[in-house]
């Protein structure tokens, strides 16, 4: 009995030593495909815009440019093309590439987004100030991060490194978000130390949506809390995206989302915030997020027609809120067997009291409702991070080897792969590990700079590659909201024109930007108005740090058609005036129960700049000081592609913009769906 028992021993099979396997490629694609989305965004928003910021007659003409290395200039000269054409193409080719990456998850590979990165880079080059926003940079280093994380070639199943990668960008994710709600409070703004900032930010945002004014309204208590809330959730939520616990990453994923929602709902940022949700669902597996089934749920009734459809539409917004909130307890509670999820739930529930602690000790705000301060200082600020930037690194530096040791074990550990497919994975691996070791190494120099003590530590060679690669933004530093701007009252400048140097002055309406007292704040999102944006950040300071605004008089005395597509109305129509000057005015949010239906107020006219006329000999020496006048030399450029893009500038120009990006937006998602219902799996399942 003992000899049969011990060969039944001896032939049963070994045990398999397979780990557990987190899946993560719904979460890759869920990235891929809202990186892609923005993409879409940008470039489209881009091309409509180009001939009036960038064309020979417009605002910052790209020839006069000076860009170091790689742009579209490169490209034009490259390939013999005009430059304004040479970028419509640009803008055009990333276009329909990003709307494929959309539509379809085989696509998703990582030379394909090397070539959106190279695209929108090149573009960059040439932009200058409408150009340099936070949001662009954002989009250029998290398109770099993509190359790593989208496969080399077409698959259907998770990589061993892809864990990875993604932690990479999850290292991005926690350095945007802690970092800008850090110089908050290092900027030393007194709104955002006193807790009124919220009091001025719906007010004072570039382009606002209706719902800021409504949010206004707000008592100020509601506005304090709306700046703990901010700072809880930047600063320190993010620390929760290195959470060992899937359940303790995923609250501090929500909270961001949330955040975003909130953004999104009361201001015009573009893609900014598709492309941070984009980031921070990094964090999460794939267990957290919505599966097929779930989406094909609350979608199909939409298919269905009439009514039905038009009720479907309506509630679908509630039914996928519903399931985003109820996500998070039907995960960890729902399987309350598992000690793990147990210890999930308790990290959860101590995420939630501690925020909650938080609020009432570092804001002062009691239970009654009574408004209060932060409870700390200077001093105590430079404390801590003195002490939570070190910290940062030495988490992100931990949780990126558990990371590659985890990638190596479930390589080396599977019991259904050959020694020559396992060799080859860890190959794979060691490669991928050494290209994020070396970024996340750089990455430290520009987070550390809100700790000195911290980036003195870093070693010379790293701080050296970090300045050598600093052009190409492949890492950046990051700081949004910083300080809270239009205190008292939103700056606005005003265009007004007249045939007369003292007489019967009409205003120039802009597109998007406030104007008009009765005219609704307008929803533009993903589309991002530059001209719009930069006329408030000129109403910041002066004329003389923004001579480009002098150009765009300049343009509107000749009467520019590629300007004044960029304008909304234009009083003189058909003949330009002989004078243009420009006002700044305070604009102010009216008041429920107001006398008037007008959404603003404006007072404090004060003269932006002098009436210019063609004449002066003034402007002329202003624009050529500037260098706005360089001519534009293309005598043996080939010309051959002009008709043909002048055909679809002109099918463009007769579009909205929004409707036109939107409808490019819900194209791309089209292949999705077969007879309006699911026919691929939305995001590569």
């Amino acid at each position: 009995m003992g000899v049969k028992t011990q060969k039944m021993t001896e032939n049963s099979p070994t045990p398999k030593l397979d780990l557990p396997k987190v899946s993560t490629y719904r979460v890759k694609h869920w990235f891929l495909c809202c990186l892609a989305l923005c993409h879409l965004a940008a470039f489209s928003s881009l091309y409509v815009q180009w001939p009036g910021l960038y064309g020979e007659e417009g605002v910052m003409p790209a020839h006069q440019a000076t860009p170091h290395g790689f742009s579209v200039k490169t490209l034009a000269e490259t390939f013999n093309l005009p430059l304004k054409e040479t970028a419509e193409l640009v803008c055009l080719i990333g276009t329909v590439l990003a709307g494929l990456l959309t539509a379809f998850p085989a696509l998703r590979v990582s030379p394909a987004y090397a070539l959106l990165g190279a695209l929108y880079f090149s573009l960059y080059q040439v932009g200058r100030k409408f150009l340099w926003f936070q949001w662009d940079i954002i989009l250029i280093e998290t398109t770099c991060l993509s190359v790593f994380v989208a496969p080399l070639f077409p698959t259907k199943h998770s990589l061993p490194h892809d864990n990875i990668t993604l932690w990479l960008v999850r290292w991005l994710a926690f350095r945007l978000m802690f970092a800008s709600g850090v110089v908050k409070l290092t900027s030393g703004c007194p709104t955002w130390w006193g807790l009124t900032a919220m009091n001025w930010h719906y007010e004072s945002q570039c382009i606002p949506t209706p719902l800021a004014w409504f949010a206004h309204q707000t008592p100020p208590c509601i506005h304090q809390l709306e700046v703990i809330g901010t700072y809880l959730i930047e600063i320190l939520f993010p620390f929760l995206f290195f959470a060992p616990l899937a359940a303790v990453r995923a609250m501090g994923v929500y909270a961001q989302v949330f955040l975003m929602i909130m953004i999104m709902l009361t201001g015009n940022y573009n893609f900014f915030n598709l492309i941070t949700c984009g980031l921070v669902i990094s964090s999460l597996d794939d267990n957290y997020l919505p599966s097929a089934s779930t989406l094909v749920k609350y979608i199909s009734p939409v298919s269905n027609g009439g009514l039905g459809a038009v009720a479907a539409l309506i509630k679908l917004p509630f039914k996928l809120f519903k399931s985003l909130v109820k996500l998070p307890y039907n995960v960890v509670v729902g399987a309350a067997k598992c000690p793990l999820r147990a210890i999930s739930t308790v990290g959860v529930l101590s995420v939630l009291a501690t925020s909650g602690y938080l609020m009432r000790v570092l804001g002062g705000v009691g239970v009654d409702g009574n408004c209060g301060k932060l409870t700390f200082n200077r001093p105590e600020l430079e404390w801590f991070l003195a002490h939570f930037v070190p910290l940062a690194v030495v988490m992100g530096v931990v949780s990126l080897l558990g990371n590659v040791a985890r990638a190596y074990l479930h390589t080396l550990m599977s019991s259904n792969k050959s020694k020559l497919m396992k060799l080859g994975e860890v190959i794979q691996t060691s490669v991928v590990s050494c290209a994020v070791i070396t970024m996340f190494a750089v990455s430290l120099v520009p987070i550390t700079e809100l700790d000195r003590e911290t980036q003195n530590k870093i070693p010379l060679s790293v701080q050296e590659l970090y300045h050598r690669t600093r052009q190409y933004h492949i890492t950046n530093s990051y700081g949004l909201f910083r300080s809270m701007t239009g205190v008292g009252g939103r700056p606005e400048v005003v265009f007004e024109g007249s045939d007369r140097h003292d007489g019967d002055w009409q205003e120039f309406e802009f597109l998007y930007k406030p104007g008009d007292l009765s005219r609704a704040p307008p929803v533009v999102t993903p589309h991002q108005p530059r001209l719009d944006w930069q006329m408030w950040f000129a109403a910041l300071g002066s004329y003389k740090y923004n001579p480009w605004i002098i150009n765009l008089a300049y343009r509107l005395l000749n009467n520019s058609t590629d300007v004044n597509n960029l304008i909304k109305h234009n009083p003189f129509p058909d003949k330009p005036p002989k004078f243009i000057r420009a006002l700044k005015y305070r604009y102010h949010y009216t008041k429920f129960g107001n006398a008037t239906r007008d959404w603003w107020t404006r007072d404090s006219q004060e003269e932006y700049f002098p009436p210019l006329a063609l004449y002066q000999p003034t402007l002329k020496e202003f624009l050529d000081y500037h260098g706005y006048t360089t001519p534009l030399s293309e005598e043996h450029v080939d010309k051959t592609i002009i008709p043909y893009l002048a055909m679809i500038r002109s099918v463009v120009d007769k579009t909205d913009p929004v409707v036109l990006i939107w409808t490019l937006c819900l194209a791309s998602f089209l292949p999705h769906f077969k007879t309006l219902r699911f026919r691929f799996s939305l995001f590569g399942i």
